[in-house]
């Protein structure tokens, strides 16, 4: 059974070796280095939250106020592929997690990689929707 609670400093370095394919390629097409993606996400995030199995980080996820917009977040989430053998609990949670990270934002946002058919799904049963391909990435947002 995994667990989620607020990210504490430190369990960037779990995850920083450990990421999902997927997600590599897509930090590589942001140009941004795994440490430094988790660890922007840690620092700005408002909340951060780390998925937790057998003790240890498997995931890390949260929300980015979008300075320029009121009430905007951009929504992220990187993980190792540990989280399949969750998957369940990581669907039936998700929706949960999502109300409860967007709690002071009005819409959240972000890109996914276009060849990221996994995350396309996930983002599509959260009832996000795709805004515009800008290759090589998808833009999507939902309304909260």
């Amino acid at each position: 059974m995994a667990s989620v609670r607020k990210t504490l400093y430190g369990d960037h370095l779990d995850l920083v070796d450990n990421l999902r394919a997927a997600d590599l390629v897509e930090l590589r097409a942001h140009n941004v280095t795994p440490e430094s993606a988790l660890l922007l996400g840690y620092e700005g995030s408002e909340p951060c939250m780390t998925i937790l199995h057998k003790r240890r980080p498997i995931g890390m996820f949260g929300v980015t106020p979008i300075r320029d917009i009121e009430r905007a977040g951009s929504v992220w989430l990187l993980g190792s592929d540990e989280i399949s053998d969750i998957r369940i609990q990581f669907l039936r949670e998700s929706q949960k997690w999502l109300i409860e990270i967007a709690k002071d934002y009005s819409m959240l946002c972000n890109v996914v990689h276009e060849d990221n058919v996994l995350h396309h799904r996930w983002l599509r049963y959260l009832q996000f929707r795709k805004l515009r391909h800008c290759s090589p990435f998808f833009e999507f947002a939902r309304i909260v």
